[in-house]
């Protein structure tokens, strides 16, 4: 599988960490497009859906192997919001707002074009951009299925790692109900009141599926492994 590093250079300028310049990797997996059926079985013995599962095919794109780290973090925003801090953990504790914003400000860093357009609490994704972004949920669910479509799977054949349990990661679309029918590269329902988290700590009934979604308010931030990772449609 095709493997991108990018790397770029930080000062560190927060209180517990190394003040100190350092060099950043952020290494990418190529997930190849195709098409699956998505949800399904979300819970053991869950009410069966009347209307067909959605049909979705999606593009080729690059998924971050790991989710955003504190150190990464750090050196965009200046802040680490995560409860036990710890450089080489995911940052927790973040809106998703402020992960839109991390990755406008990372892609101006990198001399990318910013994937966002943010007017107050207003975001339009520019899906011409070449800067980081975050992953939609279908996107999300197709590298977490991984090459065999499991909705059991932890995305490991592709070679990425913490997709399911652990984190709850922040995904661009609104939260709704799944739509019936056929779609190609679907972002989610127009508007809403919360966005889509995916993962999350394993619990024994609903942690470690492909399939298993959340909600949040994108304003609310301080929760405890709320967290993200980062996604580029080309490079």
């Amino acid at each position: 599988m095709k493997r991108i590093t990018i790397i770029f250079a930080a000062l560190m300028i927060i209180t517990n960490l190394s003040a100190q310049p350092i060099g950043l990797a952020i290494d990418y997996i190529h997930i190849p497009g195709g098409t699956f059926t998505m949800g399904g079985n979300v819970l053991p013995g869950a009410e069966p859906r009347k209307d067909p599962w959605p049909v979705v095919t999606v593009s080729s794109f690059y998924m971050a192997i790991f989710p955003v780290t504190q150190i990464e973090y750090v050196a965009v925003m200046g802040t680490n919001p995560s409860d036990i801090q710890r450089n080489y953990l995911p940052v927790e504790g973040v809106s998703w707002f402020e992960a839109i914003e991390y990755c406008n400000r990372l892609s101006r860093r990198d001399g990318l074009e910013p994937a966002y357009t943010i007017n107050g609490t207003v975001v339009r994704w520019n899906r011409g951009a070449n800067g980081y972004r975050l992953p939609t949920e279908a996107e999300w669910e197709y590298a977490c299925r991984a090459p065999n479509a499991s909705w059991t799977a932890e995305g490991h054949p592709w070679g990425l790692e913490e997709l399911p349990g652990g984190y709850y990661m922040w995904c661009w679309d609104w939260y709704a109900d799944y739509p019936s029918g056929t779609f190609t590269d679907p972002d989610g329902a127009a508007s809403g009141n919360h966005r889509v988290m995916r993962g999350g700590p394993y619990d024994g009934s609903r942690g470690e599926r492909a399939t298993t979604r959340s909600r949040a308010l994108p304003d609310i931030s301080g929760m405890l492994r709320f967290g993200f990772r980062l996604v580029r449609s080309g490079i």
